[in-house]
């Protein structure tokens, strides 16, 4: 990924509610592909294509933490695209955007509701299931993403 943006925060909702807000975001935002789901081990991999800007990349790992959670999300520009100059300002800004969202699914302000999926990954536009969270997954869009650009 290019020109990325990260954030770990530690909250106090459980790590399952934290991540039903992130799936539930994603899944109601038109623009976003899931291209990776694990749910029990509660990993996300998204492809973003905004109207006016190059395809991002978001990463999103939720983990338990004492009595709440702590996630972990990183943004970045497609690899694959030609740089903009301002692809590290709109990471950060869709960064910023990403957590008020969830911020706001966890505590109910504005509802986004996850439907339930499976664990996979997308091969081209197969999806294989996604057995071990601690396995990688090889997505492939034409190639492996995460293997060809360091993901």
């Amino acid at each position: 990924m290019r020109d990325t943006r990260e954030m770990s925060v530690e909250v106090p909702e459980s790590a399952d509610a934290v991540f039903d807000a992130f799936l539930g975001v994603f899944q109601s935002t038109k623009s976003c592909k899931i291209l990776a789901v694990h749910c029990e081990g509660r990993r996300l991999v998204i492809r973003e294509k905004p109207w006016y800007s190059n395809p991002r990349f978001t990463l999103v790992a939720v983990d338990e933490s004492g009595p709440g959670s702590q996630f972990h999300v990183v943004v970045g520009a497609d690899p694959r695209t030609p740089a903009a100059i301002l692809d590290g300002r709109l990471n950060a800004r869709a960064l910023t955007k990403l957590l008020v969202r969830v911020r706001a699914a966890v505590d109910g302000s504005e509802p986004a509701p996850a439907s339930p999926v499976d664990n996979y990954y997308l091969q081209k536009k197969t999806q294989v299931p996604w057995v071990d969270v601690e396995q990688p997954p090889e997505i492939e869009l034409g190639g492996n993403v995460l293997a060809m650009y360091g993901l």
